[in-house]
């Protein structure tokens, strides 16, 4: 059963959230401050973290470092604001999505399976990968559409896998720019991101009417439509 552990000082709203989960079928526990929360995590670890931003005794955001630096497991950050920078720092720090308080509980729980099913698929090596009506093949830098080959220049074949690799997380505009640059010896130019990801995402078309990049305005990209290991190549 998978283990959720909850941070957030605010009783009412951990309880409430708790008790949901518990009836969705995970194991859950929560802690109201970093240092029970630390106490805790040593002892009897977790499979999935939600992290309060504000607490009593520290910041989420410091908190979701730390964890970070020793586990990769998901961490998804909840925010009374849904300021850009706030967004931003939290993914930066390692964070795998946000949700904005209130919420609803059932967008929560959605946001997590999500993230449960991307941390299981990261766990398995790299093959051909299937996204709507796409066949994606990392190692050879391909993508197409049923049988034709879309016609991807480099800067946009290294977008798309950077997002599809992500699985739907929040890349941040500069996060993304440093992947293609680190990955690629790319240069590319802020200002000139929009245009390659508006390009890109015109040659991939759109799935049962969604695109298949998303843009969160103020903050960066994420890969829209889920992504799924195969098997065989066609």
């Amino acid at each position: 059963m998978i283990k959720i552990h909850i941070i957030e000082d605010n009783k009412e709203f951990a309880e409430e959230v708790s008790t949901f989960l518990k009836e969705s079928g995970y194991n859950v526990v929560y802690s109201v401050n970093i240092k029970e929360a630390r106490k805790t995590m040593t002892v009897d670890p977790c499979d999935f973290l939600i992290l309060d931003v504000g607490l009593p005794d520290g910041t989420g955001f410091d908190f979701c470092k730390e964890v970070r630096s020793k586990s990769s497991i998901p961490i998804l950050m909840l925010t009374a604001f849904d300021g850009e920078e706030d967004v931003i720092r939290g993914l930066k720090c390692g964070a795998d999505d946000y949700v904005t308080k209130p919420c609803s509980l059932r967008v929560l729980s959605t946001r997590i399976q999500v993230l449960l099913r991307r941390d299981n698929w990261e766990k398995e090596d790299f093959g051909s990968l299937l996204s709507g009506d796409l066949r994606i093949d990392p190692l050879h830098r391909t993508i197409f559409n049923d049988t034709q080959m879309l016609n991807l220049g480099k800067t946009e074949i290294d977008i798309a896998l950077v997002l599809i690799r992500e699985n739907g997380r929040i890349i941040p505009r500069d996060v993304l720019l440093d992947r293609i640059w680190d990955s690629k010896d790319i240069f590319v130019e802020d200002n000139t991101l929009s245009v390659h990801v508006s390009r890109l995402r015109n040659k991939l078309g759109r799935f049962n009417g969604v695109s298949y990049i998303e843009t969160v305005k103020g903050i960066g990209y994420r890969w829209n439509v889920e992504v799924r290991k195969s098997s065989l190549l066609k």
